[in-house]
């Protein structure tokens, strides 16, 4: 059948592939699915590259990952839910079995998602990478360690902007100095492992689970000057592209008496939320703290306090200024308004400090590799 001189596809590829990336990933993949006689121009890895390094996402294609495990310790559940009512939209089932026994969510950018699957002091596992809206997975081989002297990993994820390549690094803690740690990057674009010979972690991550928040390019992790408990925090920040470390302050005005913190995502900007609780004689609460501009200590504000009796879980995010996603010490996700001071009940209600929430934007990554 011959093509209508009207058709898209007599236009110059890099305009057709412009009007393309405009469209929703949904959108993108139905396009595929049913111009068979097309050339397959979603599929050429010259447009998956402009289509991850386009800024703006369409609004079809942003949503809100949350992850929680049932009381009975049974059953694990992940959905995608609307970013701005939290309403659950689709139920998700990940296309693998862990190994290890235990799948935990590193991050989620440009439309992938990894895990690391571990047993409970994260001293084995896997990464895998999985993008659901194409419904493609890859599991990436471990770098070498020798096992029986590893203490714990810590793992973070994160996209490159300016060469548009997904990385992921790995920490390695030892048992035989507390001090002494080896870091690891792999790159999608190169499918294989570098170990930074010359660069060391400069902070202490305790062991078990490190959750990571990515912002501007860096993975950063809540870390200890020193494997002490009680000493006091720094944020230790990864640069992804540069692949080095950098140490970031918390707020001055910080009150010391603290007896958590946690870093959490705010809304979908480049923003960093730090959070600290007290528990004081009328109940406990949340200190939220947001780095406006990224790297500089100075900007670090107090945005809002959440007071609320039985909230010792970590908030999970910072929608905006004025609402923030939480979990009551029973197990229930609410979203907590600020101006009204009120919660509003999410019906979902899961083990209390195995709530995960990460924010989703589809992609067409992984459609080559």
């Amino acid at each position: 059948m011959s093509r209508s001189p009207h058709s898209i596809f007599n236009l110059p590829q890099d305009v057709i592939f412009d009007i393309l990336s405009r469209l929703p990933t949904k959108s993108l993949i139905q396009f595929t699915s049913v111009c068979t006689s097309s050339p397959p121009l979603i599929s050429h890895p010259s447009f998956t590259k402009l289509h991850l390094s386009s800024s703006a996402a369409a609004a079809d294609d942003q949503h809100l990952l949350v992850y929680y495990e049932s009381t009975d310790y049974i059953n694990q559940f992940y959905s995608f839910r609307s970013p701005i009512t939290f309403q659950e939209s689709l139920k998700l089932q990940i296309p693998y079995k862990n190994l290890h026994g235990y799948l935990r969510i590193v991050g989620s950018n440009k439309g992938v998602i990894c895990f690391f699957d571990t047993n409970y002091y994260s001293n084995v596992g896997m990464v895998i990478l999985w993008n659901p809206s194409i419904k493609k997975l890859k599991k990436i081989d471990d770098p070498s360690y020798i096992l029986d002297r590893v203490s714990h990993f810590v793992v973070g994820f994160g996209f490159v902007s300016r060469t548009c390549e997904f990385k992921i690094v790995v920490i390695v803690y030892y048992l035989d100095n507390s001090n002494t740690n080896s870091v690891s990057v792999y790159s999608l674009g190169t499918d294989s492992w570098k170990k930074k010979e010359d660069n060391i972690a400069p902070c202490y991550l305790m062991r078990g689970w490190s959750n990571n928040v990515f912002v501007n390019g860096f993975v950063n992790w809540l870390a200890c000057k020193q494997e002490i408990r009680g000493v006091s925090h720094e944020i230790m920040a990864f640069d992804l592209e540069d692949e080095i470390f950098h140490v970031l302050e918390l707020p001055k005005n910080i009150r010391p008496s603290y007896n958590q913190v946690h870093l959490a995502s705010y809304g979908e900007s480049s923003s960093l939320t730090f959070c600290a609780h007290y528990l004081e004689l009328n109940g406990e609460k949340w200190d939220m703290w947001v780095m406006s501009d990224y790297g500089v200590v100075d900007s670090w504000r107090k945005v809002c306090v959440i007071s609320q009796p039985m909230l010792s879980i970590p908030p999970l995010l910072m929608k905006n200024d004025n609402e923030v996603l939480i979990v009551t010490n029973d197990g229930r996700l609410m979203l907590f308004d600020v101006n009204k001071n009120e919660m509003f009940d999410l019906k979902t209600c899961g083990l209390p400090r195995m709530y995960r929430a990460i924010n989703y934007t589809a992609s067409l990554a992984l459609l080559h590799g």
